[in-house]
């Protein structure tokens, strides 16, 4: 606290009009910012606005349906009451789906409008196969909170990029992760359709104009697809770099049920630029099972992925990163072959994002298992040659117990003053299925 004196003499003085303090975040500690007291919420993507408040974007329970959701954020880690209702800006694109509603994806455009995307159900109320099916959707709301109706349909981009079909009891059908700002407040979802004549999905990286429209200079009317060997195909998430070149990623499952890192880079018309990787593309198993990408960043001039994996089927999958050249060579002194791996007990072990600091180095974020019936949260921390940073935790790894069984962080973000990075995720809750899970958020000083 600051305290002003003022030396009275023979006359009185006036004190300084006060200043706006503004109270620290309670950093490195998980704060519960639960979306309902009574149903389960859950953060799997976190952004800044250019005035350094926090967004969180996942989605949350309504009464046996699901909703997407954004929340806004306060320095102080609160609810902004001023946004949305209470905080909180929700969409119900399909009413009546049951779970596959969420928002994977945040993005805040320059013009202070907040976009969210993920999956919907396409026909929530029809009967059998069909209330299956899944679609992508874009919602955007005002600085506000408030639903823009002005962008896509009514305030809604939906995308129905292929028919959903089921392989036994599977659905295969749209989905999508990452949601990226690329020039003049276009939008770049990484998304899955089915391949064509088959029972999998292909990769498809949508472009939408700022508005909400399908920006037909982009692709195939606004559409890249990406086949990887007539593999099963996951889409995670993508970054733009300093040319206006979009790099993907995530990971294939192939015929032998061996899993790969995918990296694909396309131009600013979506063509496949054929001087990354073989043709545009990158598949690589450094691990010989598993070798999962959940996202990339541009760390030190070099790409570097946060996933999981492992190289027995009979083995638990390890947190990993795994770094590759800007043209997409792996770098085999990463590690080991070019992945570098932890494992904290002898089971599952997770990342699920990471991000450049601006002092050098990256962040990742995930979930590490020191037992075999509690998950916690976990952030990694990365050197600019991409080691354990061990000044940070132990050998360069912090555990949040959250307090519940199967806790995790899913995404992160710096600010954009570059004085603190924000961490989303959620708490598993101790029941079947997802529960009351609540979600949460986290700050670390980075000054």
């Amino acid at each position: 606290m600051r305290y002003t004196f003022c030396l009275l003499l023979a006359a009185s003085c006036t004190p300084p009009t006060p200043k706006t303090v503004v109270k620290e975040p309670l950093y490195d500690t998980a704060q519960s910012a639960a979306l309902s007291a009574t149903e389960p919420d859950r953060f799997f993507a976190a952004a800044f606005d250019d005035d350094n408040r926090l967004y969180a974007a996942g989605w949350v329970g309504q009464g046996g349906d699901q909703a997407m959701a954004v929340a806004r954020f306060t320095a102080e880690g609160t609810l902004d009451a001023s946004f949305g209702d209470g905080g909180v800006a929700r969409m119900n694109v399909a009413v009546g789906g049951k779970n596959g509603e969420v928002a994977r994806g945040i993005v805040i455009q320059s013009t202070g409008h907040v976009v969210i995307a993920g999956p919907f159900e396409h026909a929530p109320t029809a009967a059998g196969d069909a209330a299956k099916d899944t679609d992508v959707a874009a919602v955007r709301f005002t600085e506000d909170g408030a639903l823009d109706t002005s962008f896509g349909n009514g305030g809604i981009a939906r995308l129905d990029l292929s028919t959903g079909v089921m392989d036994g009891t599977t659905l295969v059908a749209d989905t999508s992760w990452g949601l990226t700002l690329a020039a003049d407040d276009r939008l770049l979802i990484v998304a899955a359709r089915v391949a064509d004549g088959r029972k999998d999905t292909d990769f498809a990286l949508v472009r939408l104009t700022a508005g909400g429209a399908l920006d037909t200079s982009f692709g195939t009317n606004g559409v890249v697809t990406v086949d990887v060997a007539a593999g099963v195909d996951s889409p995670r998430q993508a970054i733009v770099t300093s040319d206006g070149k979009v790099v993907a990623c995530g990971y294939s499952k192939n015929a032998a049920g061996i899993t790969s890192t995918v990296l694909f880079r396309v131009g600013t018309n979506g063509a496949l630029d054929t001087s990354f990787g073989t043709s545009g593309v990158v598949s690589a198993a450094p691990l010989a099972n598993v070798t999962e990408a959940y996202d990339v960043a541009l760390v030190g001039g070099n790409l570097m992925t946060a996933g999981y994996g492992k190289n027995l089927a009979a083995d638990k999958v390890d947190f990993l990163t795994a770094k590759f050249t800007a043209d997409g060579a792996i770098v085999t002194s990463h590690g080991k072959g070019g992945v570098l791996t932890l494992d904290l007990a002898g089971d599952d072990d997770r990342g699920r994002d990471i991000v450049a600091l601006p002092k050098g180095g990256a962040l990742a974020v995930g979930s590490g298992k020191l037992t075999s019936d509690n998950v916690d949260a976990m952030i990694v921390k990365l050197t600019a040659d991409g080691a354990f940073d061990p000044s940070f935790g132990e050998g360069g790894k912090k555990l949040y117990d959250l307090g519940g069984p199967s806790d995790s962080f899913f995404s992160v973000a710096v600010s954009p003053d570059g004085t603190r990075a924000a961490v989303a995720g959620y708490i598993g809750a101790p029941t079947a299925g997802p529960g009351n899970d609540d979600g949460v958020i986290l700050f670390l000083d980075l000054r």
